[in-house]
């Protein structure tokens, strides 16, 4: 038995660390509390600081602890929310970290879950015969015996009587030194420790999850597509997530949250937004849900990235309030629509282009037709201007047809896809049809030298040569347009060898400028329909944005693939397609031994 001096310095050294516990205690308390004021924040780096305080504390808990019941192991064990099981947690005493992962034990099952249950404190001598110690394992963790206690959250009511009991895990010491073994006074001092100890953990978890749902929350707005900037009563930024940082260029190095807005956002057009909501707040107009519409009407702002693309958000914002009905801030949400107003602005001018394309050919048609039918004795005009005549209406006709085909084509591809798309398969020399299309262009510039490059020389594939003149006239027109200070244009085209994709062996064409140039973000948008870029110099340049779309689903009508390179703005750009030499012997009513071109 323990001599009354051992005992009395035991005694000693508990109500010492019990004074100690309760100090602590009321600093975890003071830190939750601070914490649950600051919900306005974000959760960063600020709460790594408390979080290591709370595992400082436990691990100071365990260890003295084990030296109070002069044990070789402590671990405390706490029910886990997801499973219900009984789960240790680190930082335990004696014990490495494989050890803690490993111990889990169900509610009610061994030592751990019968103490969880009944409350009741228990002393095991030999893990490996006692049936309830069996069931934790403890023989593994080569524990000899132990002592384990429920960890009991007491609530009092305001005369100090306790009105409930509340069980939040256990408390085990394992392998009592210098070959003793545990009894009723150890479990009398642990019972006493273990009521501030439970009240450590309980702070301690409750700060945790606290923090974890404020951590969801910040990955969550993170994830965001759309922007998100919270701006306090007091002008200051509560929250900006990822996709607002991007669209306003904030650098990776500078935090916004508790800066004033104004020195973070350089939009004037923003900022005005969030400084009218700023007034009303100051005014006193603003409402809460319960008593009005705490949202406005959304507004729209024009932002413009490092390459000067132009983007368009809408931008929502709505009034937060506390739990108190007090005014937070107010909450903007940044909705991307650049893609909305830019099909609708498209469809605007495609209607516009379209009208215009049509009445071109026409008027030349109608008037030649009105001069021929004025001469009616035919005395006026030689044979030979009647056949001018003719020749420019038949073009005009022939221009007007195409325009047709296309917005037809168009409207097929939209039901039915590239393969509604009707093919006059022939074996085309495809130089040939590249020279036709550069003649046909370079009587509409004389900036821009138009080169033809093939290798080799001839490259037959099978194809239909309107359909490869639209392809060819689209990239090259498209060249040229985006070439104001000219430069060369070149056709390139070779030959390649059969490949897993093409079979037949397949032909690589592209048309290379020394234009404009892609910003990398239009790259993936150019052959959308109505896709075109709308910045800088690129907006000032007509166009219906169908063009690209068109020959996109030709050449996947052919089979074949299409991308777009550039080095950026201001370093030109080149359109690549490929096609197979020859398409597929199944395909019924247009491969059937296509016929060389007259």
């Amino acid at each position: 038995m323990e001599d009354t001096d051992g005992l009395k310095r035991r005694i000693q050294l508990f109500e010492k660390e019990a004074a100690e516990l309760k100090r602590e205690n009321a600093e975890l308390k003071q830190r939750n509390l601070e914490l649950e004021r600051a919900k306005g924040g974000s959760a960063g780096d600020d709460m790594a600081v408390p979080i290591s305080e709370f595992e400082e504390t436990l691990r100071r808990l365990v260890q003295r602890t084990a030296m109070i019941v002069q044990a070789e192991k402590c671990v405390i064990m706490v029910r886990d929310r997801e499973s219900g099981d009984l789960i240790a947690r680190a930082p335990a005493f004696g014990m490495n970290d494989n050890e803690v992962k490993s111990f889990r034990v169900p509610v009610g099952a061994g030592v751990s879950g019968g103490v969880f249950i009944s409350g009741e404190p228990a002393i095991f001598r030999n893990p490996k015969e006692d049936p309830h110690a069996v069931q934790d394992r403890l023989h593994q963790m080569h524990v000899r015996n132990g002592v384990t206690v429920p960890l009991l959250i007491e609530k009092r009511d305001d005369q100090n009587h306790i009105v409930d009991r509340v069980t939040i895990g256990v408390l085990h010491c394992f392998n009592k030194r210098y070959g003793g073994e545990f009894i009723e006074e150890d479990v009398r001092l642990l019972e006493r420790l273990s009521r501030n100890a439970a009240a450590v953990i309980a702070n301690a978890q409750m700060f945790q999850e606290v923090v974890e749902e404020r951590q969801k929350l910040v990955h969550t707005l993170e994830s965001l597509t759309a922007g998100l900037i919270l701006v306090n009563t007091h002008g200051r930024i509560g929250q900006m997530n990822a996709q607002a940082r991007a669209m306003f260029g904030i650098p990776e190095d500078i935090h916004p949250v508790g800066k004033v807005y104004s020195d973070i956002i350089r939009h004037e057009q923003c900022n005005q937004i969030i400084k009218k909501r700023l007034e009303e707040a100051e005014a006193g107009t603003l409402t809460s849900d319960e008593e009005g519409d705490s949202t406005r009407k959304p507004e729209e702002i024009s932002v413009r990235d490092k390459d000067d693309l132009e983007y368009i958000f809408q931008v929502h914002s709505a009034n937060v309030f506390g739990d108190d009905n007090a005014p937070i801030g107010t909450v903007y949400i940044f909705n991307d629509i650049t893609d909305l107003r830019n099909v609708e602005r498209m469809k605007t001018e495609f209607v516009s282009i379209v009208s215009h394309e049509l009445r071109t050919p026409l008027t030349p048609m109608k008037g030649f037709v009105r001069t021929l039918l004025d001469d009616e004795n035919e005395e006026w005009y030689t044979a030979e201007d009647r056949r001018e005549f003719y020749n420019i209406i038949d073009e005009n006709v022939d221009r007007l047809g195409r325009l047709i085909n296309d917005l037809l084509n168009l409207s097929r591809i939209e039901k039915m896809g590239p393969d509604s798309i009707e093919m006059n398969w022939e074996n085309i020399d495809i130089r040939k049809a590249a020279e036709m299309v550069a003649s046909l262009q370079r009587g509409r510039t004389d900036k821009h030298t138009l080169v033809v490059d093939f290798d080799p020389e001839t490259i037959f594939a099978e194809t239909d040569a309107d359909k490869i003149q639209n392809i060819l006239n689209n990239f090259v027109n498209n060249a040229i347009k985006y070439s104001p200070d000219g430069g060369e244009v070149r056709i390139i085209g070779c030959q390649e060898p059969p490949s897993e994709a093409f079979p037949t062996g397949s032909v690589l064409i592209g048309v290379k400028d020394q234009g404009l140039g892609i910003p990398e973000s239009a790259l993936k948008s150019l052959f959308e329909k109505f896709g075109r870029i709308t910045g800088g110099k690129h907006g000032s340049i007509p166009g219906t944005g169908i063009g690209l779309y068109l020959c996109k689903n030709l050449i996947a009508r052919h089979g074949g693939v299409t991308w777009p390179e550039s080095e950026g703005l201001g370093k030109g750009s080149t359109f690549w397609f490929r096609i197979p030499l020859h398409q597929p012997a199944t395909e019924e009513g247009d491969a059937q031994a296509a016929k060389p071109a007259a």
